[in-house]
C-alpha cells in the first residue's frame, strides 16, 4: 500500500485579484466517477496521500483561467492517471498538469471526431496550433517553475477554449449531416400556467417555443403542492393545464413519482418506516398514474436518487429496490406510458464531500452515472435516462462529456433539466451590483441574458445533434419563479421574453429549414 504523498503546487501567474483556487478539490477514478479521498488545499498547495484504496485518480480543481472562467478543471496526467507514490512526497506543477491534460485531450477528441468527417475550422485549428506550442514551451521551461507555469497557463487558455470550439463545432456538422429531427422534443416545466398573469398568455409563450412540456407533483414546494397531507392528491389544477396543453398538440411527462429531497419531502413520509414508504409508493404510484390514463405520456419515476438528496434515509439496496417497485407497478397500471430516471449533480460533488444535500451521509454514495448502471444491471423495467446540465461551474466540454458517458447504457437520453442565470456572478446570485468587480466570472463574463442564451445554445445543440437524445428541457420558464435565480427565459409574470427564448426560436426556425 502506497504511504506516499503529491503535492499539486499552484502558481499563481493570473492577472486580478482571485481568488485563483477555490478550497474544495475532488478525486475521480479511471472511469471519471468521483470518489472520497483526503484531497485538500493546504498552503503547500492540493495534497493528497489517500486516495481509500483507488490505484489511479485523476483531480478537478476550481481554477482561473483568465478570458474563460473561473472553473473546474480536470487534471489526469495525460489520459495516463496519478497514483500515490510508495513513500516518498512527489511535487507537480499544478498549472502544468492542467495544460497538458487538457491539449492531451484536445488530442484524442480531434481524432475521433475527424474519423466520420468532420474538420476543424481555422480559428479552431489556430487555437489547437497555439496551445501545443505554448506546452512545448511550457516543456522547455521546466527548470523554471514560474516560466513553466506561465506558459502553462497561456496553453490552458487556447486549449480550453479550443474544447469548447471543437465540441460545438462538431455538433453543428452532425445537424448538418442528419438534417432535422422531426421526433425531438424541445421542453420545459410548465409551472407559468400557475405563476404568470393569465393561463392564456402562458399558453401562447410556452407553444410557440415547445412541443412538451413537464408537469411537476411535488408532494409539497411546489407552486399548488401535490399531497402536502396524506391522501389529499390535488388533481385538478394539473388535470385543467393538462387538457390546455394537450388541446395545442403538446407531449406530457409527468414528474416525479417520488423524489425525497428536503424541499418536497413532507414530514409525515419522513417517520415512516421503509416498509411503510413501500407500501406508500405501490399506492402512490398506482393512483397517480391510473388518474391521468394516457393524458400524461411519459413518467418521471424517481428523482436523484443517486446519493445526493436522502432525507428518508435510504441506503444503497433500498434506493434500487424502491426504484424498481415504482417502475414495477407504473408499468403495470399503464403499459402504453414511458418511464424515465432522472438524475442531478453530473459531477458529484457530494461523494467527496460526503453529504446527502445538507446533512451527512450514513451510507456509501454512488455518482449518477454509477446509480444507473446498477439499476440496468438489478433489471429495474425503465425507458429514459434523464441528465441535468445547469451550469455547474464546470466547463461545457465537460458538461457535454459527462452526458456523453451514458450513450453506451442501451437507453435513450433526455437532457431533463437545463439552466442557467441572467444576471448575476453565480448561479444562486446574492451579491450587489457593486461587488461584480471584485470576483472572477464563472463562464466568459459575469452572467447576463445573452451569456444565459449561450448556454441554452450550446446544450440545446449538442442534444439535436445527438441521435441517442430525444429531448432537450430548460428549467424553468418565467421570472422571479425559477428554480435559479433569474434562470427563466421570460421576465416577468407580463411574458417579456429574454434573449434565450428568441435565441431557442431561431435555433428551432433554422434547424427545421435543413
Amino acid at each position: 500500500m502506497a504511504n506516499g504523498k503529491i503535492i499539486f503546487k499552484p502558481y499563481f501567474v493570473q492577472k486580478g485579484r482571485g481568488p485563483h483556487l477555490f478550497d474544495f478539490v475532488m478525486t475521480l477514478d479511471s472511469n471519471g466517477d468521483a470518489f472520497h479521498s483526503d484531497i485538500k488545499v493546504t498552503s503547500e498547495g492540493i495534497t493528497i496521500s489517500d486516495t481509500e484504496g483507488r490505484d489511479k485518480f485523476s483531480i478537478s480543481a476550481r481554477w482561473n483561467v483568465e478570458g474563460y472562467g473561473y472553473l473546474f478543471i480536470p487534471a489526469d496526467n495525460e489520459g495516463e492517471f496519478y497514483k500515490l507514490p510508495e513513500s516518498s512526497k512527489l511535487e507537480l506543477n499544478l498549472n502544468y498538469e492542467f495544460a497538458k491534460t487538457r491539449v492531451s485531450r484536445n488530442r484524442r477528441r480531434k481524432i475521433k471526431f475527424e474519423e466520420s468527417g468532420w474538420a476543424p475550422s481555422n480559428e479552431l485549428r489556430h487555437h489547437l496550433e497555439l496551445s501545443e506550442e505554448l506546452l512545448n514551451d511550457a516543456n522547455r521551461y521546466k527548470s523554471s517553475k514560474i516560466q513553466c507555469a506561465q506558459a502553462s497557463q497561456k496553453s490552458l487558455i487556447y486549449s480550453t477554449f479550443a474544447s469548447e470550439m471543437m465540441e460545438i463545432e462538431k455538433a453543428k456538422y452532425d445537424i448538418t449531416k442528419n438534417g432535422k429531427r422531426k421526433d425531438f422534443y424541445f421542453g420545459c416545466d410548465s409551472r407559468g400556467y400557475f405563476q404568470m398573469e393569465s393561463p392564456e398568455h402562458f399558453i401562447e409563450r410556452f407553444t410557440e417555443a415547445f412541443n412538451y412540456a413537464t408537469v411537476t407533483h411535488y408532494l409539497k414546494g411546489d407552486f399548488v403542492d401535490f399531497e402536502p397531507e396524506e391522501g389529499n392528491k390535488n388533481f385538478q389544477e394539473r388535470s385543467k393545464l393538462i387538457k390546455e396543453l394537450k388541446q395545442k398538440g403538446i407531449t406530457i411527462e409527468g414528474r416525479p413519482l417520488f423524489w425525497t429531497h428536503s424541499w418536497v419531502t413532507p414530514d409525515w413520509l419522513k417517520k415512516k418506516s421503509y416498509s411503510d414508504i413501500l407500501k406508500y409508493v405501490e399506492k402512490h404510484v398506482r393512483e397517480v398514474v391510473s388518474f391521468y390514463k394516457d393524458d400524461i405520456e411519459v413518467w418521471e419515476v424517481v428523482n436523484e436518487m443517486h446519493d445526493w438528496a436522502n432525507e428518508i434515509l435510504l441506503n444503497q439496496e433500498q434506493t434500487i429496490e424502491l426504484t424498481k417497485l415504482a417502475c414495477d407497478v407504473a408499468r403495470d397500471t399503464n403499459p402504453k406510458i414511458r418511464l424515465l430516471i432522472n438524475n442531478c449533480c453530473p459531477f458529484a460533488e457530494y461523494v467527496q464531500k460526503g453529504m446527502w444535500h445538507e446533512i451527512p451521509a450514513k451510507y456509501p454514495q454512488r455518482t449518477p452515472h454509477q446509480f444507473t448502471k446498477q439499476i440496468i444491471e438489478a433489471g429495474v423495467d425503465f425507458d429514459i435516462i434523464g441528465v441535468q446540465v445547469y451550469f455547474v461551474q464546470h466547463t461545457l466540454t465537460e458538461a457535454i462529456q459527462s452526458i456523453e458517458r451514458y450513450e453506451g447504457l442501451g437507453k435513450v437520453v433526455q437532457l431533463a433539466e437545463i439552466g442557467a442565470t441572467s444576471y448575476g456572478v453565480t448561479q444562486e446570485f446574492t451579491e450587489t451590483d457593486e461587488e461584480f468587480g471584485n470576483k472572477p466570472y464563472e463562464w466568459r463574463r459575469h452572467w447576463d441574458e445573452e451569456l444565459q442564451a449561450d448556454w441554452l445554445e450550446s446544450i440545446f445543440t449538442y442534444g439535436y445533434s445527438k441521435k441517442f437524445i430525444e429531448a432537450a428541457n430548460w428549467y424553468d420558464f418565467v421570472d422571479p419563479y425559477g428554480f435559479l435565480k433569474k434562470g427563466g427565459i421570460l421576465k416577468s409574470p407580463k411574458g417579456e421574453k429574454k434573449a434565450a427564448f428568441d435565441r431557442l426560436i431561431n435555433l428551432k426556425e433554422k434547424w427545421n429549414s435543413k
